[in-house]
């Protein structure tokens, strides 16, 4: 890089791009391996690729308990598979009842608006989604979950 007013000009812009959400995913995300997508037999964006970093409000049942603030990451922390609401959805909750021991059911409000549910697996990648106001195909929800967290016996 040759020192100049030009040169500085170009980085002031470029830095002032990486402000903006859309232009540092599109050059962080293929260094931190966020573009890779794997082909989990799901047509949906997010399915086969690492589950983006949200902030969460989890959703606590009891009000004396402070509503806790995390990041979506620190679900996987538990060394168990997140089912994660993000619009209480009781037929997905109820699909993945049988595997309580293996997945986490973990509701929680966030920004994100083009999902109600996201089913994670431990390493970070998204198995299933399950889009807006759709209705749930609980066959597939199975299917993914015994795939990734065993069957039941």
């Amino acid at each position: 890089m040759r020192p100049g007013p030009q040169t500085r000009a170009l980085c002031e812009m470029f830095s002032d791009l990486m402000d903006l959400d859309d232009a540092h995913r599109y050059v962080a995300d293929p260094l931190a391996g966020m573009d890779a997508r794997y082909d989990l037999g799901d047509d949906h964006r997010l399915v086969g690729t690492l589950c983006p970093d949200m902030k969460l409000t989890l959703e606590r049942p009891d009000p004396d308990v402070v509503t806790a603030v995390t990041r979506s990451a620190d679900l996987l922390r538990e060394g168990r598979g997140p089912l994660l609401h993000l619009v209480d959805r009781a037929e997905a909750r109820d699909a993945a009842a049988a595997w309580t021991e293996r997945v986490n059911t973990v509701t929680a409000r966030t920004d994100r608006v083009d999902v109600d549910a996201l089913f994670i697996r431990l390493d970070g990648c998204v198995a299933r989604a399950l889009p807006t106001r759709q209705d749930l195909d609980a066959t597939t929800l199975v299917r993914a979950l015994g795939t990734w967290f065993g069957q039941l016996v």
